[in-house]
């Protein structure tokens, strides 16, 4: 698991490099447009409400 931190780590380093940014600007845009993507992907949950006991419903 450690490797892949360092591994992963200098990748980005390196593209954040490449890019002309630093690691922190690169990881952060990189987590943004990550969210981005994934609330476009999301289907919102409706709350439809808890179900009406039949007392309730007719006293309404």
């Amino acid at each position: 698991m450690v490797h892949l931190r360092r591994s992963l780590e200098s990748e980005a380093s390196k593209a954040a490099e490449r890019e002309g940014r630093s690691l922190d600007q690169f990881v952060n845009e990189a987590v943004e447009e990550k969210l981005r993507h994934a609330q476009r992907h999301v289907t919102p949950i409706h709350d439809r409400g808890a179900p009406m006991e039949e007392d309730a419903a007719e006293r309404a």
